[in-house]
Parts: structure tokens; sequence; C-alpha cells
């Protein structure tokens, strides 16, 4: 019988919900999920966690969280002939040029790829302060924050594109070497279940369950088309100097599965849209169904689990 390593913990503390991925690896190497836990995040974030790691039945304390968003960029810059000091020093001078916070509240890495060309990586400060704090309030060990557009990429590696429709905002994740290009706007699934209370009248329980069952069918459009527009329109400027045409689009988070939607974004870009399914692959245990089903909402947590084998 195989010998199985836990890998640590992948946790995706969304707005809404919070999913905890449990990964084994056998004795060659090859990593396999074993179970995804989600519990409402609510007010309790740590409880949460703790709640959904308990249902796992695990005992690994070890875990990895994502930053993401309009809370962490990702850029490559050249910084020849530097010594470290100096290079951290430049690049936080460079990344003050572009951040949409004050660069007094942002975490700089630098890592080094190729002779004088580097990968920066900025955090927000708080952001990764408050990740931290969750886990360890949940009796866990954070061992690295990843970006989430790196933990998808992981899980899609031949996507062209990935739209991750969170509760309050969505990202697009263009593929882009060496590390990928992402944009994010505001609206989600709160906007569009807001879209639907204006629309009818109703309350946001009886909105939460039309759009959980048939969709907008009519009702609040306005808000999903504005988010396609947009998504679109980055599309269209990407594509315009990419050196390669996109392969696909690949859709997760909570949102993609809002009926409609993936017809109105291939309609809207003319190019493949597809829910980020998991394959049957890479799970001993999980029936493929349920990896087809939840693989949207998974996807994340499961890419974080995944960093120690790409780190």
């Amino acid at each position: 019988m195989n010998r199985r390593e836990t890998l640590p913990l992948g946790i995706d503390v969304g707005a809404a919900r919070t999913r905890v991925a449990l990964v084994e690896r056998d004795r060659s190497g090859t990593a396999h999920l074993v179970a995804v836990a989600a519990r409402a995040t609510g007010a309790d974030p740590a409880g949460a966690v703790a709640s959904a790691r308990a249902e796992l039945g695990t005992r690994e304390r070890r875990c990895v969280l994502a930053v993401g968003g309009s809370d962490a960029v990702l850029r490559t810059s050249a910084f020849p002939g530097m010594r470290g000091t100096e290079r951290l020093r430049a690049a936080r001078y460079e990344a003050a040029r572009f951040l949409a916070f004050p660069i007094d509240d942002a975490a700089v890495r630098v890592v080094p790829i190729e002779s004088d060309r580097c990968v920066v990586a900025v955090a927000r400060r708080a952001a990764l302060v408050q990740r931290v704090r969750t886990a360890r309030s949940a009796g866990l060990r954070p061992i690295a924050v990843d970006d989430a557009a790196l933990a998808l990429t992981r899980v899609f590696p031949l996507a062209g594109a990935i739209v991750d429709i969170g509760e309050r905002a969505t990202m697009l994740v263009l593929s882009s070497q060496p590390v990928p290009a992402c944009r994010t706007f505001v609206g989600g699934g709160a906007a569009l279940t807001a879209a639907l209370i204006a629309s009818l009248g109703v309350d946001e329980i009886a909105a939460e369950v039309r759009k959980r069952s048939i969709g907008l069918a009519g009702a609040g459009e306005y808000a999903r088309d504005a988010l396609v527009e947009q998504l679109a329109s980055a599309l269209v400027e990407h594509r315009s100097h990419a050196r390669a045409e996109l392969d696909g689009i690949v859709l997760v988070g909570n949102g993609a599965r809002l009926c409609g939607f993936t017809d109105a974004l291939e309609h809207a870009v003319a190019l493949s849209v597809r829910l980020g399914t998991l394959s049957p692959d890479i799970s001993r245990t999980l029936p493929p169904d349920v990896l087809r089903s939840a693989g949207p909402d998974w996807a994340l947590a499961y890419g974080l689990a995944l960093w120690e084998s790409a780190a």
C-alpha cells in the first residue's frame, strides 16, 4: 500500500463562502484531491475555516491562503546589475506608480527569473494580515499566502483566460508568461441579486432563490450585461496585442453557474466559454459527477492546496 503524504490545506475564504481543500500525495509524487469542505463565511471566517477542517477529519494544520483581485498585483520587471536590497527598493519605487493603494500599505517581494528579469509581487498588507489572522484563529499554521491568479492557472494551465465570479467582484485572469495578467471588475453575485430585487420588487431571499434556479430570466439582465461588456472590452484589448489567440475561457467562482452567463459572454467575445469542471483523474475518492458540478466552486481552494507541488 502506497504511503500517503498530506499537503498543506488550501483555504479559500470568500465573501460569501469558505472552502478548505484536502490533497494527498502518493509515493510516486502524484497529488490527489481527497475532499473539499465548504461553509458560509458569515461574520466569523475563522469559525467557518475551523468547521470545514473538522468535517474533513484531518490533523493537518499547515495551510496556504489566497490574496488577489484589487489586493494583489503581479508584474515582471528588469533590474540589471543590482543587489537584492537595491532591487527591492527599485521594485517598491516602480510599484508605487501603478498601485491603487499607498505603497506604505504594501508588502513587496522580488523573485529573479532570468539574468536581469524579476517577478514583482505586491499585496495589500492589511489583506495579508487578515488572512493569516483568520487561519491562526482557526488553529492552523499558514505557510504561504499565494496569488489567486497563480492558484487558478495551476488548476487550468491550458485555459487562455479564467473568469472568477465572486460575491462582490469578478476577476479576469489572462494567460501570460512568466506570470498571468489580472484585471478586477466591480460586480459579482451580489450585484446580480440586487438587480433582481430592483427589477421585481422582491426580497433578497426570493431573489437568491430565483437567481440560483432559473437565473435572471429577463429581470435585472442589465447587471449581467454590464459585467459581460467589461469582460469583453478587456479581452478585446488583450487579444489586440497578444502573441497568440486565446484558447477558450473558463468560468469559476460561486456565480459561474448563473443561467445564461456562459452564452452571453461567448456571444460577446466569439470564444468558447465553459465551466471550470475538474477532471476525474485528480481524485481517487470523489465521483466524476461531483468533480464536474463542484469544480467551479472548488477550483481556487484546490489550486492553493497544490502550492507546495508547484513551489
